[in-house]
């Protein structure tokens, strides 16, 4: 299993898992749990796709994994833990990370709207420079 992403701590990390864990980590940019289930059934031919929904979402509760809901499309992508936004091509699906960040203080928050945030998650939609 690849030492930058891994499954939660404490769970067993099995051949189905780890076959999921191995094709998030070798995927070129955003992918669906369909697209995901078919290369990782190369790895692990026995691996249900409920295995792999269930995979997913530890993964995405984890962290490792972000939501990406454009088109109707129901699409993940790898992430890292610290902070950052994701700009999504609409194009050829790929995804780019970005540390720019326009998202309001927490004093201007607290000061606007009485809300204190706890965190908050950006995805940009549009084309890349390669589709441009």
């Amino acid at each position: 299993m690849p030492s930058d992403l891994q499954l939660p701590a404490g769970l067993r990390a099995t051949a189905q898992r780890r076959a999921v864990v191995r094709a998030v980590a070798e995927a070129p940019g955003s992918f669906t749990v369909a697209q995901l289930h078919e290369r990782a059934r190369k790895l692990e031919p026995a691996l249900g796709l409920a295995t792999t929904y269930r995979t997913v979402e530890l993964l995405r509760a984890n962290g490792a994994v972000h939501p990406l809901l454009a088109e109707g499309r129901h699409a993940y992508v790898r992430c890292r833990p610290e902070h950052h936004h994701h700009l999504v091509c609409t194009s050829c699906g790929g995804v780019e990370e970005t540390e720019l960040c326009t998202a309001p203080s927490e004093a201007d928050l607290r000061r606007a709207h009485g809300f204190r945030p706890t965190a908050h998650e950006l995805d940009i939609y549009g084309t890349c420079r390669s589709c441009a």
